[in-house]
């Protein structure tokens, strides 16, 4: 299969080995494009785009990860939907065209060949491309707009989240793609998809900066990112990559130890095998040396408990060595044993022939096993040179001694083999040589460990550099470990490399992290490096529009302060006056020359010296001071009311100044003082709308309430009352006192224009209730402290406690709605309940069994019944009074109860409130807890419906009937197990699928007709019908359907229950076969042939057709059956009935009415001449001897005849009639066949 740009995903090459292929870039080419839109123009952009995502596409190889090449980043998608970002739609042509070019490229380069498959997969990844990029230039160009210079937070975090959007597009086409292609297994495509997805979006993230300082607009700032952008990002990421690089040569090393480890131990098994082996050729030796003239059948018995040891020996061989002069007599002895034995040589061809003559022979003699190696019977060790030196080397050397790979000569056309020789010199045998024999990929194949498919393993023969064993994929492949192994004084080298497998389990995470990690890195410093240039660019915009504004501020500055109300001064820390405006003047009164001999001091009274001093103080700690009311002295004498703003002003020298702006109060004080006149009269408009009011006196801390803030607080009909602070924060809930406190806080720092606060106080009668606080402050002491808040207190309870009630039912639904335990709901209830006062408890008490109250919702050891009216039980539930008085519980005393009713006014329980200490002043919201208690019999009746639910779903999936719902369109919406078990249908197959493709072909449209019919009038049915499983068998079903319909009576569902009735069926038709047919004979019984009969009459009635009947009675039957038992009668009586059915139409019928009497119904005869025939052909077929058990039976019938309607108009004369005749013949003689006449009747 051709290979393609598949980056992550699978892809078989010619060595139908799976790997990776991606393409990675780290660089960019792209020029700035002439505007010109001419035909040269759209070549060029077209061809640059296709060079550069070729280019990178290449160059992204060189960043891949060993085995699979699989990579973090891919380049080319970032150029391709920057160029439709800059070029539009003229871009598409150089996508398109540079994928596809990319794609073959990548694929051949995989297989070498180029095929239509490769191209259909290149050309439909190029499309998935131009539609990625087309999509996302279009949804930066919406977003971003373009020409885009990416200098402010909104655009560039818009890019970076629109970034994976985008790139969603081309890994899912792509991917899709390959996998119905056929080029990515299923199982890879979420991996496939994800590496594809991440590449791009990297790829964008990194190359659009780069790609926009190449050729975006606008131009002069895309051209100074060249060196602020584009070279630290490009440098950034180089560093990077060689940390990459340098961190996957780590990786690698390390993923190699268990390698190593793996091939030692291998090499290690296989070099203790072949020592094995020559431990056995010398156990061999000494068999040899201690018995006398070994027969073939000895070395066969000492052989073969030796190749069970080592089963990885394919022979073990005797070559016994023969003197030329006893040839002739070594091959006679041996062709004893074995026919045509011989002494062979090998010729130039490679074929055995008879063995030239020499001084000397080392015939293979005896081999154990002796099946599969029977060419090597005969053969002369010596007769070819690799052989013959190994024997004489073991023969000089007293050591066993290894052949030169060889092709064996019991598969001459198998993998190389070894011979492993041991002379045999001085024993009572003779001399010889006793020899093993192995195939290299067998004896591998064998030794190799479970895990072999971790590495690849070559098995090199020093001496001849011969590859006897690999499975390398390449030849030319390069081994990581090798070591050299010694066997029959010959040396091998043993070398190894890791498999793609390994690699892949091994592969760590650390490089891709990396490698990902500085792709990111990357792209976010391209995002602040284009937010920075960007800002600079700004700021030095900003700066010149700042400067024409200070120019024009300036100006403005000049003519306020020439012509502000406001008075304005800079005197010196001396309080001498240096410049000043017209309004500062006509505030004092003075003119310009007498202000400037004039000194601060002289404007001021002697009562603001002080105070003057404060603030000139405040100035030179803080910088500033006021705002500051006091009075000036006017060159008239008259005080003016001023307030005073200051600011401490620097030279360039040092010096200081003071800046002050000067309001004439004179107005506001005024107006203060009808405010303080008509201050009682909003106070009692105030509490004329239901709001209390109240004044603070913030420095002693008295607070003053009117009438209606007493009865807002919960003391109504009380007077005005004066308290303290510390007395009002007795009042206030503990939970509400430092949220309070705060809002006072953030009003008296300036913060809040009003303060404004909701908080609950107790009441009179010892219930928390929530009021809204809201003041201001409406004076300050003469030193800036606060000093007097007025304000109202509205009551707010009734809102607050419906809100709370509203809380209280969302939590209890939202716990009911994921499934919460009742107790869990309890608990979360009076939590909610005790949260609203810490002095008071919960418990809720449920049924005992007799009818009593239990403690169900909390851990108090008590048990308690109401005796107040309020929250009496029925009577049925009231405790006795000896019960009740074993309530009590040290420290808890009763606050309130509330009945636990559930559906249809059943009470469940009691929700109770006690006092956590005795004579305590709570007092529990009956409101909230009534709502609490509603909400427990809620939760309790959900309760109860779940389970019915649960019980309702385990008979639906447990019921042996099969059970299919289907909505108002008749689409299947749900089917329980045993429909699965019936139709062979899974419940995927038919789920929203109509239940037509369940009809059988047995069954009529008319019939399904009928039955809809029925369903629509009646809205059930029931009743049998044939259905048809998967397999496409039918089978019987008894069938009832139902509708559901909703309130307004339309259909909501229909429920099909059936089951399967094939058994009952078949039993039935047992059960009537049994009835109506003989169980001897399985001809139909009297039953049945009256009813055949009495049809034949009907028909021939209306046909005016004519009937005939035999009335068959056997001759001689009797004496059989006493003669030769019942057995024999029965088998004589079937036979017969075979004879009679060979002589009669199918439209006949032969039934037996007795034990030797059958009669033969012919509908449709034409004379009575066609009766006579066939009682003749039945009379000669039941003349003929029977052979039955080597018995040759002989009988015969008597036959009688009517038809119908000459000789009966009914069955029953018929009958009588034929009957009749049959007696005649039987009188006449036997074995004859008469045929009724009227006067016989009348006789």
């Amino acid at each position: 299969m051709v290979g393609i740009r598949v980056r992550i995903c699978y892809i078989n090459d010619t060595t139908k080995k799976k790997s990776f292929i991606v393409a990675i870039s780290s660089s960019k080419t792209m020029l700035a494009l002439p505007q010109k839109n001419t035909v040269m123009h759209t070549v060029l952009i077209t061809v640059a785009i296709c060079f550069a995502y070729v280019l990178t596409g290449k160059l992204s190889l060189l960043l891949a990860i060993p085995p699979g090449y699989a990579s973090a980043i891919f380049p080319p998608a970032g150029i391709a939907v920057t160029a439709a970002f800059i070029a539009g739609r003229r871009s598409i042509p150089g996508v398109l065209l540079g994928s596809f070019l990319l794609n073959v490229w990548i694929g051949y380069e995989s297989t070498h060949s180029i095929s239509l498959l490769g191209c259909t997969a290149a050309l439909w990844i190029a499309c998935s491309s131009v539609i990625q990029a087309c999509a996302g230039g279009w949804l930066l160009r919406k977003i971003v707009n373009y020409p885009a210079a990416f200098d402010n937070l909104r655009d560039v975090v818009a890019f970076q989240l629109l970034s994976p959007v985008i790139c969603l597009i081309s890994a899912t086409l792509s991917v899709s793609a390959l996998v119905f292609l056929g080029m990515v297994q299923q199982s890879s495509f979420m991996l496939s998809w994800l590496m594809w997805w991440v590449g791009d979006t990297l790829g964008l993230l990194i190359l659009l900066p780069l790609t926009m300082v190449a050729a975006g607009r606008p131009r002069a700032l895309w051209r100074k990112r060249a060196t602020t952008v584009a070279v630290p990002m490009l440098f950034a990421f180089s560093v990077l990559v060689v940390l990459y690089v340098n961190v996957s040569r780590w990786e690698q090393a390390e993923s190699l130890v268990e390698f190593r480890l793996l091939s030692q131990r291998i090499a290690d098994s296989i070099q203790a095998r072949l020592d094995e082996q020559e431990s056995l050729l010398e156990q061999t030796h000494g068999f040899f040396a201690g018995t006398d003239d070994i027969t073939a059948e000895e070395f066969q018995h000492f052989s073969k408990q030796a190749l069970k040891r080592f089963s990885m020996i394919r022979a073990i061989e005797w070559a016994p060595r023969v003197e030329s002069s006893r040839r002739i007599q070594f091959e006679a002895q041996q062709q004893a044993r074995i026919p045509g034995f011989q002494i062979r040589d090998r010729n130039n061809g490679n074929q055995l022939q008879p063995a030239q003559p020499s001084a000397e022979y080392y015939p293979i003699t005896y081999i154990e096993p002796y099946p599969g190696n029977e060419a090597a019977m005969g053969f002369n060790i010596l007769s070819t040179p690799n052989r013959a030196e190994a024997l004489s080397k073991a023969i000089r050397t007293g050591r066993s001694v290894a052949t030169p790979p060889l092709h064996l000569l019991q598969a001459p056309n198998s993998p190389f083999g070894f011979l492993l020789l041991h002379a045999i010199k001085g024993s009572r045998s003779g001399d010889g040589i006793v020899l093993t024999i192995i195939r290299a990929d067998q004896f591998m194949e064998k030794l190799l460990p479970s895990d072999k498919e971790q590495l690849y393993i070559r098995l090199i023969d020093v001496g001849t550099q011969q590859v006897v064993y690999s499975t390398f994929p390449d030849t030319g492949k390069s081994a990581i470990w090798q070591q050299k192994l010694i066997y029959g004084q010959r040396e091998f080298l043993l070398a190894t490399s890791p498999s793609a497998s390994y690699l892949a389990q091994h592969r760590g995470w650390q490089s891709a992290a990396v490698l990902a990690a500085s792709i990111l890195a990357t792209s976010l410093l391209g995002a602040f490096l284009m937010l920075g240039t960007g800002y600079a660019a700004r700021v030095e915009a900003l700066v010149e529009e700042k400067i024409a504004e200070l120019t024009e501020s300036t100006e403005k500055l000049t003519g306020l302060y020439e012509l502000s109300p406001l008075g304005i001064a800079l005197a010196d820390m001396d309080g001498r006056y240096l410049e000043f405006n017209e309004s500062f003047q006509r505030i004092t009164g003075y003119s310009e020359q007498e202000l400037k001999q004039l000194n601060h001091s002289e404007l001021t009274p002697e009562k603001y010296r002080q105070s003057d001093q404060l603030q000139l103080e405040q100035l030179r700690m803080h910088g500033r001071y006021g705002p500051y009311e006091k009075e000036y002295v006017g060159k008239d004498g008259q005080w003016v009311p001023v307030s005073l703003n200051g600011l401490l002003i620097h030279g360039k020298n040092g010096e200081q100044y003071i800046w002050s702006i000067v309001e004439d109060i004179s107005e506001r004080k005024s107006v203060e003082e009808a405010l303080r006149a008509s201050e009682e009269r909003w106070k009692f408009a105030l509490e004329g709308a239901g709001d209390g009011v109240w004044d603070w006196n913030l420095q002693t801390g008295e607070i003053l309430f009117s009438r209606q803030e007493m009865t807002v607080i919960g003391y109504p009909g009380e007077d005005a009352q004066s308290i303290t602070l510390a007395q009002w924060i007795l009042h206030q809930h503990p939970q509400d006192q430092a949220l309070r406190q705060a809002a006072v806080e953030a009003h008296l720092c300036g913060q809040a224009p009003v303060y404004q606060c909701e908080y609950r106080v107790r009441t009179r009668d010892g219930r928390w209730k929530w009021i809204l606080a809201r003041g201001m402050l409406v004076s300050r002491t003469d030193d800036g402290l606060p000093l007097r808040m007025i304000g109202t207190h509205a009551d707010i309870d009734e809102r607050q406690r419906m809100q709370r009630k509203e809380v209280m039912r969302s939590n209890v639904m939202e716990m009911l709605a994921r499934g919460a335990r009742l107790k869990e709901i309890l608990d979360v209830l009076i939590a909610m309940l005790e949260a609203e006062d810490d002095g008071l408890i919960y418990a809720t008490f449920n049924h005992d069994e007799e009818g009593k109250y239990a403690l169900a919702g909390t851990c108090l050891p008590l048990l308690w019944y109401p005796k107040q009216p309020e929250v009496a039980m029925p009577a049925q539930n009231r405790a006795d009074q000896d019960d009740a008085s074993a309530t009590p519980v040290e420290g808890v005393e009763l606050c309130r109860s509330e009945l636990i009713v559930s559906d249809r006014n059943t009470v469940e329980g009691i929700l109770v409130s006690f006092h956590k200490q005795s004579g305590g002043r709570a007092s529990a919201d009956a409101q909230l807890q009534q709502q609490a208690a509603k909400l427990i019999g809620v939760a309790i009746q959900h309760k109860r419906i779940e389970e019915q639910l649960l019980l309702a779903n385990s008979v639906y999936m447990a019921s042996s009937e099969a059970i299919m719902v289907v909505d108002a369109a008749n689409r299947i919406v749900a089917v329980n197990p045993a429909f699965e078990t019936i139709t062979g249908y899974a419940a995927t197959d038919v789920l929203g699928r109509d239940p037509k493709l369940m009809r059988s072909p047995q069954q009529t449209l008319g019939f399904y007709r009928e039955v809809w019919q029925a369903i629509l009038e009646t809205g059930v049915w029931h009743g049998e019908l044939w259905n048809q499983r998967k397999d496409g068998r039918s089978y019987p079903a008894n069938m009832h359907i139902s509708s559901i319909n909703d309130e307004d009576g339309l259909v909501l569902r229909r429920i099909a229950i059936f089951t399967d009735i094939t058994d009952k069926k078949i039993a039935e038709e047992q059960i009537n076969h049994l009835a109506h047919y003989d169980l001897l004979t399985n001809l139909p019984n009297r039953v049945l042939y009256a009813d055949r009969l009495s049809l034949s009459l009907a028909v021939a009635r209306r046909n005016s057709a004519l009937v005939g009947l035999l009335y068959v009675d056997l001759d001689e039957f009797k004496p059989v059956n006493d003669s030769f038992g019942h057995a024999v009668g029965d088998m004589l009586l079937k036979q017969a009935s075979q004879r009679m059915l060979a002589c009669v139409r199918e439209s006949d019928t032969v039934a037996r009415i007795g034990g030797d009497e059958f009669v033969v119904i012919l509908p449709a005869v034409q004379s009575v001449q066609d009766v006579q025939q066939v009682g003749e052909k039945l009379r000669l077929a039941l003349v003929n001897p029977f052979l039955i058990d080597e018995h040759r039976l002989n009988i015969s019938a008597s036959i009688g005849g009517a038809i119908y309607p000459e000789h009966g108009e009914d069955e029953e004369h018929l009958m009588q009639h034929a009957d009749h005749a049959m007696y005649i013949a039987k009188k006449a003689g036997r074995n004859r066949v008469h045929i009724f006449r009227q006067p016989e009747s009348d006789v």
